[in-house]
């Protein structure tokens, strides 16, 4: 498990106004004393102010055309995982969420903290899952009533197929977003709803934008494919897990992942789950049993045995950790093939262990040993 800090990557943004203030009159220069002073200068110095000040106007414009660069927020985005649903999207941690169901469709709210004289969320997005019924074209006519639609387009990512909205209400000064999906091979339908009023809609409108880009199906079988032939292993990893390091000693060899940030600290620093997989030579004669407990006596009564169940041909263990500073759940998955023993290991701290560990077992059906690297390849 890691604490470290991530942003997300930002379009540059551009601020005018300190330029604006800091313009000098014309036929003067900023002095070098501490009030900030002028001075008469001759020569060149009014062409320079003259321009300096062309160049002021100019980034007035821009500034009044562009006010989401003006005011957009560094937000530190943290990833919302549903296992049952299988479905991953990104949004900023200092939103709050929660879920709902109603009939058979089912809700998950992510709510901007709140702003303006009514105190409610300046801006707020709905992610909803249903049957697909008779089609996203009828589902967006519900949403989109008689208000003005200033965008329609289609919108297509792996395994979603459907169309993107942008619509207005003038009456309630309100502006929406809404993307409808169709599930690939399946009669579901995914939507992701987005409003609030204009001016707040419009100060959010990149983070907005950053929450619809990051939705994503979570698909085991197309995850990347990680593989060792000489150890004979293979496993799927989500391209969101940043792979952080191999190391290898004596029999012994680890490959590890970062997850993407699952929480975040006041402070701005982020909080992410580990995923490591150990190989180790355990012999010819070595079984699943004897792997297990010389495994369990390396760990020590430090890791308490939470849980542990079958796990296809091998184990499972959920195990509980505490330290005077934080408390961790490990995820341990047991497998043998070839006098080689392998362990999938997910470690992540209490408060976002829920969070991360049906994504754990999305990414441990992946996991291939011995022979069944050779017929997956094949």
């Amino acid at each position: 498990m890691s604490t470290t800090s991530s942003l997300p990557r930002k379009r540059r943004t551009i601020v005018w106004s300190s330029a604006v203030r800091r313009v000098p009159r014309p036929g003067e220069r900023r002095g070098s004393g501490a009030g900030g002073s002028f001075r008469r200068n001759d020569g060149g110095a009014s062409r320079r102010a003259t321009r300096t000040g062309a160049l002021a106007s100019f980034c007035v414009v821009l500034a009044l055309a562009f006010p989401a660069c003006r005011s957009r927020p560094r937000e530190t985005l943290v990833t919302y995982f549903n296992s049952e649903i299988g479905i991953s999207l990104r949004y900023p941690a200092s939103w709050r969420t929660m879920q709902a169901t109603q009939e058979d469709v089912w809700y998950r709210n992510f709510l901007a903290p709140p702003a303006g004289p009514a105190s409610k969320p300046a801006v707020s997005v709905t992610l909803f899952v249903g049957p697909l019924g008779d089609g996203f074209e009828s589902q967006a006519r519900v949403y989109l009533s008689d208000n003005a639609v200033s965008r329609a387009e289609d919108d297509v990512r792996p395994g979603l197929a459907g169309k993107r909205y942008e619509f207005a209400n003038p009456k309630e000064n309100m502006r929406h977003s809404l993307l409808l999906w169709r599930v690939e091979n399946a009669e579901k339908l995914i939507g992701l709803y987005s409003q609030g009023e204009a001016s707040f809609f419009e100060r959010n409108v990149l983070v907005l934008d950053e929450i619809a880009r990051s939705l994503a199906l979570e698909r085991p079988a197309e995850y990347p494919r990680h593989s060792n032939a000489r150890l004979r292993f293979a496993l799927g990893v989500p391209s969101s897990w940043r792979q952080a390091r191999r190391f290898k000693s004596g029999g012994t060899h680890l490959e590890q992942w970062t997850s993407p940030a699952l929480a975040a600290e006041r402070n701005r620093q982020t909080v992410h789950a580990s995923l490591t997989v150990c190989v180790e030579d355990i012999g010819g004669q070595g079984t699943l049993d004897t792997f297990y407990r010389s495994t369990r006596d390396k760990l020590g009564d430090q890791h308490r045995l939470v849980r542990h169940v079958a796990w296809r041909d091998g184990w499972m263990d959920v195990m509980r950790i505490e330290t005077p500073m934080a408390v961790s759940y490990v995820k341990r998955y047991y497998r043998v093939a070839d006098g080689r023993g392998y362990s999938l290991i997910l470690e992540a701290r209490a408060d976002v262990y829920d969070a991360v560990a049906g994504w754990c077992d999305l990414i441990a059906s992946t996991l291939k040993i011995g022979d069944e690297v050779t017929h997956a390849a094949s």
